[in-house]
């Protein structure tokens, strides 16, 4: 299977997103015509980012280490995945 970023991805993320039971809301430009980020929000937790497959990793992080999230010790992957680019 390949699978990439896209959005024709969008809609099963926000699916999966309200099968979690998370209220999902679109935040739109001043003039109304561009959506310029994305809500999730489920009891205390209220999840915000600019697009429907980044709002459900939030949510998957969100709970999988709750408000923790910050002292999961997992090294500097990112820096270490830069550094072995291809």
């Amino acid at each position: 299977m390949k699978l990439a970023e896209a959005m024709n991805t969008y809609n099963i993320a926000l699916f999966m997103i309200t099968q979690k039971g998370y209220k999902v809301a679109a935040t739109l430009s001043n003039d109304g015509e561009d959506v310029i980020g994305w809500k999730a929000r489920k009891d205390v937790n209220e999840i915000s980012t600019f697009t429907p497959l980044s709002l459900l990793s939030l949510v998957v992080i969100a709970e999988e280490y709750g408000d923790g999230w910050k002292a999961v010790d997992h090294g500097d992957l990112y820096e270490k995945t830069l550094e072995e680019a291809e």
